[in-house]
């Protein structure tokens, strides 16, 4: 494959075709109708013939630099110089980096549900239970008999995928309980159809977190966590650029679905640094629904947030970059989840790339002009 650096929008176009044309079993119908929807989504293009060569421009940017369609808008890509991209750390360059800092095998300590809960019981502070078969009924009454509310969580999908919040009414019966059982089970498969994602037959229920007041005022309706990414060098972790995550309009997923805000926290105050942004070039000082301003305010009990993920990312050897999803619980900080390939979104924050700065911590540099070579 041949790629060429260039600014020359009919070159880069043009590339892009052949690219398509050479990798037919990557490049589908689907695919390209999946690309097709960001651009239109992200554009004001309505004219067909612009509309497809937009779509060419994504399909260059992802071979020449690693991007993926959505991530050449957030980041600003087509406003930006070959040396200004170059600074970022696209999703394709992040892959590198993480592979040599992850070992690859032991993924699925975080990336199944039901083996990071066993791993870090202790920090999640809620109930957590699996099904996946008929057998698993029993279980499942007891659970809900305690917590009538709860989430549903495929166990080894991410990006918010199948996940949903699921009530039972008081008095409900026993009969009126193994309908709703069934469905959830009936989840399993759908989710794998759906997504073409999964191999696990189960799924997980985890009773609901019940936030910190001060954290869920800017969207009460969301559980409202704080990403903090961390590098492990040798026996120090590094709280890496973490970043306050918001919910919007109502929804209880924080999903850039949904419009999910996310604004840059300083690392050694946990004061919230920036305003909110939004994967669709949104820009926020205060929240939309709640009015409440992002800029300045302060993290609670952050100083406990720092120890809590240094104590568990120090429990992991193999794994030295982790994307942990923490929220501040009535009683204290529990863990959501740990993501073994977690985005790099503070580049959108603060509008500038860190690869310099991310090289000189891990103490490794990419060596190929492309990621694909790496």
């Amino acid at each position: 494959m041949y790629i060429e650096i260039t600014n020359n929008p009919e070159k880069r176009i043009e590339m892009a075709k052949e690219i398509i044309a050479e990798k037919k079993s990557y490049y589908t119908q689907e695919v390209l109708d999946s690309l097709r929807d960001v651009v239109k989504k992200k554009t004001n293009i309505s004219d067909p013939e612009e509309l497809e060569n937009e779509l060419y421009k994504t399909v260059y940017f992802y071979w020449a630099y690693g991007c993926t369609a959505e991530e050449y808008y957030y980041l600003d890509f087509p406003n930006k110089t070959h040396e200004e991209i170059k600074e970022y750390i696209t999703t394709r360059e992040k892959i590198v980096y993480r592979n040599r800092l992850n070992k690859i095998e032991d993924a699925h300590i975080l990336n199944n549900k039901w083996d990071a809960y066993c791993l870090f019981k202790d920090y999640f502070g809620r109930d957590v239970i699996k099904i996946g078969k008929m057998e698993d009924f029993p279980v499942f009454c007891d659970f809900v008999q305690k917590h009538s509310s709860f989430v549903v969580k495929p166990t080894d999908m991410g990006g918010g995928r199948g996940v949903h919040k699921v009530t039972v009414n008081p008095g409900t019966n026993k009969e009126e309980l193994k309908t709703i059982f069934c469905e959830i089970l009936e989840e399993i498969e759908k989710n794998k159809n759906q997504y073409l994602r999964g191999k696990e037959n189960s799924i997980i229920l985890e009773e609901l977190i019940i936030q910190d007041p001060r954290m869920a005022a800017f969207h009460p309706e969301s559980v409202n966590g704080v990403r903090v990414p961390t590098f492990r060098i040798g026996d120090t972790v590094h709280i890496y650029h973490p970043w306050f995550k918001i919910g919007r309009g109502g929804a209880f997923l924080t999903s850039a679905v949904f419009g999910t805000m996310d604004a840059g926290i300083d690392p050694v105050t946990g004061v919230v640094n920036s305003p909110g942004y939004t994967e669709n070039s949104e820009c926020f000082e205060t929240h939309p629904d709640t009015g409440i301003q992002f800029t300045g305010f302060q993290i609670p009990r952050w100083d406990e947030l720092v120890k809590t993920v240094t104590e568990i990312a120090m429990k992991l050897d193999t794994i030295r970059y982790v994307g942990w999803d923490m929220v501040l619980s009535e009683n204290g900080w529990v863990l959501m989840e740990g993501n073994f390939s977690g985005d790099f979104m503070w580049q959108m924050i603060e509008k500038k790339g860190t690869k310099k700065e991310l090289e000189e911590l891990i103490g490794w540099k990419l060596t190929k002009d492309f990621w694909w070579q790496e």
